[in-house]
């Protein structure tokens, strides 16, 4: 998978500092620090407790009205921490898009600090939580709410493309062939919303537990098996169990209890997940997604897989 794409349009803390002042002159005297960047959006530290966000690329643009206008109807019952937009911003000063004023979460990626076991049982709730119905008008992500006869073709590419590369032989990816399929051979369940986007640089923790889930921009109505799946690729195996047990026992959506069609369908969906994550050029996603087909193939090598 290609490198990160470059930004579209120039941003600097220049720019920020003139759209604060002409939109949001109240903050335009806070410090701007830090720059971050992601595949889509910009985002800038704002005094102490807040940061300024904004999309590098169209794309990112589009898939802003789910972090702008229905993250905060998502979030309205949640516990857990997550960077609801408290100020909005309109094109100025030569930017074309919308921008936010968002919270500043404080932890560590979960790629630099993992959850522990009590981190990834606070994930599984925080996602019962997250996986509420969606109304008939809510987002659908074209690459991310498909079906998992519509992800099997993509799965079945990049299972190529890592035997092909020698990072997995070909019983192993027969395996995950047979689990990703157990999967799909299920009911598909009613869509909820989802997040849709938890690797380790969306999940933040703070001494092992959780400490807030960002980047909503790709979250739609979808199947709730898809964060499931790749909340226990980000979780490993090692937690996996942990995660979906608070899962249900915060009463999330689909029932995941072993042996279930759901557990199933987690299943499958973590298969799609790593090996996509393995096929990224990027650390430490690659690495991340290779050591979750290395653990998916165990778990489908054994007797209960």
């Amino acid at each position: 998978m290609a490198h990160a794409p470059e930004a579209e349009i120039s941003i600097d803390a220049e720019l920020v500092r003139a759209l604060l002042a002409d939109q949001h002159p109240d903050l335009a005297q806070l410090r701007i620090g830090a720059r971050m960047d992601g595949w889509d959006n910009a985002m800038f530290r704002l005094g102490p407790s807040l940061a300024v966000r904004l999309p590098r690329r169209a794309v990112g643009a589009e898939i802003s009205v789910t972090e702008l206008d229905w993250l905060p109807r998502m979030r309205r019952d949640w516990t857990f921490p997550a960077p609801v937009p408290t100020r909005i911003g309109l094109p100025g000063r030569g930017y074309p898009w919308r921008w936010s004023v968002v919270p500043w979460l404080q932890g560590r990626p979960a790629f630099e600090e993992p959850l522990t076991v009590a981190g990834a049982r606070d994930l599984g709730a925080a996602l019962a939580q997250v996986h509420r119905p969606a109304p008939a008008d809510a987002p659908v992500n074209p690459y991310r709410s498909g079906t998992l006869a519509e992800v099997a073709e993509r799965c079945d590419v990049r299972l190529r493309t890592l035997e092909e590369t020698g990072d997995l032989s070909s019983p192993d990816a027969e395996l995950l062939r047979r689990c990703f399929q157990a999967g799909a051979d299920t009911p598909e369940p009613r869509r909820t919303w989802a997040h849709l986007d938890l690797h380790g640089a969306n999940v933040l923790t703070r001494d092992g537990r959780l400490a807030g889930i960002v980047d909503w921009g790709d979250a739609a109505a979808a199947d709730p098996a898809t964060d499931l799946g790749q909340a226990c690729v980000l979780v490993g195996s090692a937690h996996s169990d942990a995660l979906l047990e608070a899962y249900g026992t915060a009463e999330g959506t689909l029932r995941v209890g072993a042996g279930s069609d759901g557990r199933r369908r987690v299943r499958a969906r973590a298969v799609a997940y790593a090996v996509t994550l393995a096929t990224f050029v990027e650390e430490p996603y690659r690495g991340a997604g290779l050591r979750a087909v290395a653990e998916l193939a165990e778990e489908c090598r054994s007797p209960t897989g």
